[in-house]
């Protein structure tokens, strides 16, 4: 390979030069980090669809009190 003004090769970048670096992150520690991201929002959306049907459920519940305390009844179409 031709080297450059600074007497590298060309391509090498100065992580790969130094094998010695312990800071980069590998490609196994970057899908399982991205995996527990999933993971979390996964949950995070189950929560909140729980929580709406807790919600939808006590409204419904609220308001089939509230009809049977009004005393009207659903008017259907006689025919």
């Amino acid at each position: 390979m031709a080297k450059s003004k600074r007497g590298r090769e060309a391509g090498a970048s100065s992580n790969t030069s130094n094998g010695n670096n312990k800071s980069t992150i590998s490609s196994d520690d970057l899908a399982i980090i991205a995996g527990v991201v999933v993971v979390i929002g996964d949950l995070l959306a189950l929560w909140a669809l729980l929580l709406a049907k807790k919600e939808d459920d006590s409204q419904a519940e609220e308001e089939g009190l509230l009809a049977l305390i009004s005393g009207k009844r659903s008017r259907r179409k006689k025919r």
